[in-house]
């Protein structure tokens, strides 16, 4: 059976429990679950699937298949399941998130919330089956690695529904939307026709291309392999506790660059080393380790065991350390660090934000700072080992790759609906971008065939560039792409543009983008149609030298959030944008500039990080930001009309 049927699982509630697998061709076999028995017989290619009746939320249940090699699931729960994809602000772990230690400490027990984890992989036909994985319950230990955005959504789906919820977190930072549709949408548009011909050309009738991401990994474990055999770090096990630093290790003070340490334009590896002194309060327990941003590729020890390793990215370096590695009194810190060119070692400014805590705080949490003094040596130069294989991240943009290895599979496997963050990746083509999102949408529920599944979408935070006067912005004409897939049926759209950061991508309120997902989906489909989630721009009219706006969820009315209603920009005839005063009537918003006489348009939140840069605060009576919306729209997108029920 595929490897998402597991001890633990979650299986949908009042839909039919489908199971599937493959057996020794025309073999027959058995499978017992809630009371009732089924007799299966493996067609001649070996494939079976069979169906047990919807049940309503509830368990412990069992599933025991018997057979010549007969096994059994367990701790199975029935509720809801949820599939959350899109890039790595989806893939954000919730080690990561503000105020993680806290979270984790105070509300991750929670054995009714299930997750499993999709590993990153594509293909160039749709899959069965998935690489091994299993299901995990709810802990503070387990919630750490849990994707943050769905583990916060879950968390608030199940606190106000009371049912089990499982969430199949299949995402992949960096990727554009492209990939994640099935091949045949994409053939169907007009538009992308010579994209889909192109791919199917290119990579399906060539047999020697090989897209596997698993055989990258292999052939990359393979190079490091090779290095070892040149590397002094790995032959004399730097990493290790017991390893001793010779006089010809150096000293860098963290956070900082070697290049200010004795160590002048090095490209290559550099190890990093650093005694830490564990208080017996700490030990036996699990930690966060916190290294800021690394640059550029990282392989991080603890006490001579790996735990973790990663490529630069923005956004912190977090890791965290297993409880049976941590012991009272010495501990020691290795970093093998690559760098491929530039300035290389700890990127972060801020000394306070090194540092090594207890992954579940306890009521007197200490944390154990890392700045200051840290052993470094250098061993190869980059032009001293052998090229890297080729990382096939060029065919991860082909269509449809990874649907086939990370959606396809779960095709067959009943679902209460779909979970989106993604779009960072087309910010370069909001216009493109707008015709995809309904692509996959509608691809994703024939896929399904479960009729017109919720798809909720996270509108992407604050980002960017602050911009003191109105400009043009390709982040605020992606998050207008989103907002325009609002017209299809089902679909939801969670407000995010005052938690993000100007400087980072990934922005750590990650608990805010979970609870407005799970607003939506109590909307669209848990019996609240009445709910007012964040405010959406229906209409304009012009009247002498205003302009009213009037939103949908604004029943209750609109509010500016600490101070005067700001964010908006209007044009008159010439088209040129300038600030405008705005003020609040009820659930419309009157806007207007004393020296423009003959208003046309009106724009909010602008830009790439418009909280940051004009200060958009417009929000309804009950704290849900608004859209950012223009009226002047010049790719003739829909108005979104009749939202409120």
């Amino acid at each position: 059976m595929p490897y998402f049927f597991s001890d633990n699982m979650v299986l949908q509630r009042q839909k039919p429990v489908q199971l599937w697998g493959t057996a020794i061709p025309k073999t027959t076999f058995s499978i017992a679950f809630a009371g009732e028995v089924r007799k299966i017989k493996a067609d001649a290619t070996g494939k079976w699937k069979v169906s047990f009746p919807a049940k309503e939320a509830g368990g412990p249940y069992e599933i025991k298949v018997v057979s010549d090699s007969s096994f059994s699931f367990k701790n199975i729960l029935i509720g809801d399941v949820w599939l959350c994809s899109g890039q790595s602000n989806m893939e954000w772990p919730v080690s990561k998130v503000f105020n993680a230690s806290y979270e984790l400490r105070k509300n991750a027990d929670l054995p009714a919330i299930r997750s499993f984890t999709v590993s990153k992989e594509i293909s160039t036909n749709p899959l069965v089956n998935t690489p091994k994985a299993f299901w995990q319950t709810c802990t503070p230990e387990n919630a750490a690695s849990l994707s943050a955005v769905a583990y916060f959504f879950a968390k608030e789906i199940h606190k106000t529904q009371q049912v089990p919820i499982g969430i199949i977190h299949t995402s992949w930072g960096g990727t554009n939307i492209e990939p994640w549709i099935g091949l045949k949408s994409i053939e169907q548009h007009p538009d992308f026709k010579e994209l889909a011909a192109k791919f199917t050309q290119e990579y399906k009738s060539n047999k020697s291309i090989e897209l596997s991401q698993e055989k990258y990994l292999a052939d990359m474990q393979t190079w490091m392999d090779a290095l070892q055999k040149n590397d002094s770090g790995f032959i004399e096990k730097w990493h290790s506790f017991a390893y001793k630093p010779d006089n010809s290790w150096k000293t860098l003070i963290a956070p900082d660059y070697w290049e200010n340490d004795d160590l002048p334009d090095f490209d290559g590896f550099v190890w990093l080393r650093k005694e830490v002194t564990i208080p017996k309060s700490m030990a036996g327990k699990p930690l966060i380790l916190n290294l800021e941003i690394l640059k550029d590729y990282d392989i991080t020890y603890f006490n001579g065991a790996e735990i973790g390793r990663n490529a630069w990215q923005p956004g912190r370096r977090i890791y965290t350390i297993p409880k049976e590695l941590v012991k009272e009194g010495k501990n020691v810190i290795a970093i093998r660090l690559e760098n491929i060119s530039g300035p290389g070692g700890f990127t972060s400014r801020d000394a306070s934000q090194l540092w090594l805590k207890e992954l579940v705080e306890s009521d007197t949490p200490i944390i154990i700072p890392l700045s200051g003094e840290w052993l470094f040596k250098n061993t190869l130069k980059v032009g001293e080992y052998p090229a890297k294989p080729v990382d096939p991240s060029g065919n991860r943009k082909n269509p449809s790759v990874i649907y086939n290895a990370m959606i396809a599979p779960f095709a067959a496997l009943g679902l209460k609906g779909f979970l989106w963050y993604q779009g960072e990746a087309n910010a370069y083509d909001a216009v493109q971008y707008q015709k995809l999102l309904p692509i996959l949408i509608s691809d994703w529920r024939t896929q399904f065939n479960q009729g017109e599944l919720p798809f909720i979408i996270a509108q992407l935070a604050g980002f960017g560039a602050l911009s003191p006067n109105p400009v043009e912005s390709q982040w605020a004409e992606l998050r207008e792409a989103q907002y325009a897939a609002l017209k299809i049926p089902k679909t939801g759209l969670a407000v995010s543009i005052d938690v993000g950061n100007p400087y980072d991508v990934h922005p750590v309120y990650k608990q805010q983008v979970g609870q407005r997902l799970a607003a939506e989906a109590r909307r669209l489909c848990y019996g609240e149609p009445d709910l007012q989630t964040s405010p959406i721009y229906e209409s304009m009219q012009v009247l002498e030298k205003t302009i009213h706006l009037k939103f949908s969820f604004a029943q209750n009315g609109l509010k500016a959030k600490e101070g005067s209603l700001k964010g908006f920009s209007i044009a008159g005839d010439d088209g040129k944008f300038v600030w405008a005063k705005a003020r609040i009537e009820g659930n419309k918003v009157i806007v207007w500039h004393d020296e423009i006489t003959n208003p046309k348009t009106v724009r909010y939140a602008w830009a790439g990080s418009p909280v940051e840069s004009n200060g958009a605060n417009l929000y309804n009576q009950e704290g849900f930001p608004a859209s950012p919306f223009r009226t002047d729209n010049p790719y003739e997108m829909n108005q979104i009309k009749n939202l409120t029920p």
